[in-house]
């Protein structure tokens, strides 16, 4: 791992990633960047995913224990940044509008720099290698084709569900590199609800060897995925998620998940 990064550290770095000198469109511009298809389904899930990482940054500013002239200067930034997003910038020439100079450029990508510091402190999380993301979208890949071809008598909506959660986790992954925060991880935590609804029904209901197969072969690849990036904070966050969407009483027993979902953070 290359150490410890943050929702706003990681918004930064996009910044300066997407701030580089280009001739085309704003849309185009964006598009080839993340090899995909202007205005296609996969550009608007960027483009949405992006916009939500704005949002929970800024009601992470919301928390600080400062001025309200500082907590000003910080949304102003995060609101300038996400305007580089919207139709009528990112259909206009990418440099001669200034998107890149002006709204992603260093003075607004400092501030959220600046910011990272703060947030830090609340949230964090393994900065992943390109090693590291190719194991976990190979890991990804393996699962999702032998789901596909696995299907369960009854419950089968269950392993769709894992399925299509962990073809939103791989495309956040892939395109944006982000792993932790916003939807990236929900994609994860999806998963894992889906595993844990998948047991529960096994367990209430007796064993299936279809079910079973499923479940083994789902938790060896969560518990991976887990490794990379468990980190104390992001550990309670994922307990408490769990906690609150299926109770106490579903954790218990022989989950395997319960056991690398657990708080290892500091008391």
């Amino acid at each position: 791992m290359a150490g410890l990064t943050d929702p706003a550290k990681e918004l930064a770095e996009l910044c300066e990633k997407l701030a580089i000198v280009s001739k085309e469109r704003g849309d185009q511009h964006l598009a080839s960047l993340f090899q995909v298809t202007p205005w296609s389904a996969d550009f608007y899930r960027i483009i949405f995913t992006i916009i939500e990482r704005a949002d929970y940054v800024s009601r992470f500013v919301e928390t600080l224990d400062t001025d309200q002239d500082t907590k000003d200067e910080i949304e102003y930034a995060i609101s300038r940044i996400k305007s580089a997003f919207n139709l009528q910038t990112l259909g206009s020439n990418w440099n001669n509008s200034g998107i890149g100079r002006t709204l992603l450029g260093d003075s607004y990508s400092r501030v959220l720099k600046t910011l990272s510091i703060h947030m830090r402190e609340k949230v964090s999380y393994p900065k992943l290698t390109e090693d590291e993301i190719k194991e976990i979208l190979s890991e990804i890949d393996d699962l999702d084709s032998w789901l596909n071809e696995h299907q369960l008598v009854e419950q089968d909506f269950i392993r769709q569900a894992i399925v299509e959660g962990l073809s939103q986790f791989r495309f956040r992954l892939l395109r944006l590199t982000w792993l932790g925060w916003g939807y990236t991880i929900e994609s994860l935590r999806e998963v894992v609800g889906a595993y844990m609804a998948l047991q529960h029904g096994t367990i209430a209901g007796g064993n299936s060897p279809d079910s079973e197969a499923v479940l083994k072969k789902v938790e060896k690849t969560l518990t991976k995925i887990y490794s990379k990036m468990k980190t104390g904070k992001e550990a309670y966050e994922m307990a408490d998620w769990l906690l609150n969407a299926y109770t106490a009483t579903m954790l218990a027993g022989k989950a395997a998940v319960a056991g690398f979902i657990t708080y290892s953070g500091p008391s």
